[in-house]
């Protein structure tokens, strides 16, 4: 065992420092040697929560952390695919490898109730030193990207990945973005380097100039009928090839399917319980427009992700705004939850 220490979430939004003991990897197992992990939102449902970050049944705490990169430190004896010194990123999810969603690629779908577990979910995440990694989990990361794109592509940046690819836009499509957090970024950088025209919507100021940085042809600041009237001017009148709805909003939702044109595609991948009104006759039947819904991505959608920002020479961790020292977690979660815009990242 190797004593380090770890970011917990012990309960009711407290983030604390604490010390974990990390074995040895088991056969089919990687140690990693962790050198940048990616603070997502997803992390604050269970920094929020009154239990915390715990392992399921009991009280023991977990390092949190779902966006971990880093070097193969030590590999169990039936590793075969990865060696010592690999770069690498962890899929996050880890599903019972036998189910058909874990045939298809996508364990975040996995069906076993006891096997599907996530790195920072039930069992240790990415925010401490180092991590026992089933070696079904890695994907290797090219040379040319650096940890922290790793760390980017590893949730939020294969998330975005997943959402275009569905959507089909190809070279001068017009692609209709709402909601210009990190995911909405991540699909504007993408887009705009797969030649597609990006219309990013969000009522945030910071948002909305972080996006024409990362490549938005237009930003829009304005919601409801206003937004769609000026939607509709930049497309004279057509409405978008598509749009992706990054925010889970009732309204946002809506306004994709408004904006959209005929032959649309629609892509849901913000999470939001709110519901929305449509009339399915004139705003998808006429339209012959698709809704599809995207959660996270393929493992194979990730592994493509990666050789194509490599070879295109495309940095996702130019998304991040905000770096901070391990030491430094509790700060990093305070400001990350208070609304700070931007991804923020821990490099070690």
């Amino acid at each position: 065992m190797t004593k380090v220490t770890g970011l917990a979430f012990t309960g009711d939004r407290v983030a604390e420092l604490r010390e974990f003991e990390i074995g040895e990897p088991g056969p089919t197992e990687v140690r990693l040697r962790v050198q940048a992990s990616g603070i997502c939102g997803s992390d604050l449902h269970t920094y929020d929560s009154e239990r915390g970050l715990r392992a399921p049944g009991t009280d023991t705490l977990l390092v949190a952390g779902h966006e971990p990169s880093g070097i193969v430190e030590s590999v169990g004896s039936e590793v075969r695919d990865f060696a010592v010194g690999d770069r690498v990123l962890a899929y996050h999810i880890l599903g019972c490898g036998n189910c058909y969603n874990c045939r298809l690629g996508y364990p975040v779908v996995c069906t076993s109730v006891d096997e599907r577990k996530a790195y920072g979910g039930e069992r240790n995440g990415g925010h401490a030193p180092l991590l026992l990694v089933e070696q079904r989990s890695l994907i290797k990361l090219p040379d040319e990207l650096s940890f922290a794109d790793g760390a980017m592509i590893a949730c939020g940046v294969g998330t975005a990945y997943s959402a275009l690819r569905k959507t089909g836009a190809k070279t001068g499509d017009r692609l209709l973005v709402t909601g210009l957090g990190p995911v909405g970024l991540a699909v504007t950088l993408l887009a705009s380097t797969f030649g597609i025209e990006v219309i990013g919507a969000d009522i945030n100021p910071v948002r909305a100039q972080e996006a024409t940085h990362h490549g938005a042809s237009h930003v829009i600041l304005k919601t409801g009928e206003e937004a769609l009237a000026e939607i509709m001017a930049i497309t004279g009148g057509l409405g978008v090839n598509a749009a992706i709805d990054c925010t889970g909003a009732a309204a946002a939702r809506e306004l994709c399917i408004e904006a959209s044109a005929t032959w649309g595609q629609v892509v849901f991948v913000g999470v939001g319980r709110s519901t929305i009104t449509f009339d399915p006759t004139v705003q998808v039947i006429v339209k012959m427009l698709t809704i599809r819904g995207s959660w996270v991505s393929s493992q194979a959608e990730m592994q493509e992700l990666t050789g194509i920002l490599a070879r295109r020479g495309v940095h996702p961790d130019s998304l991040v705004t905000h770096t901070f020292e391990l030491a430094d977690g509790v700060e990093a979660y305070e400001l990350f939850a208070g609304g700070a815009s931007g991804k923020m990242a821990f490099t070690f």
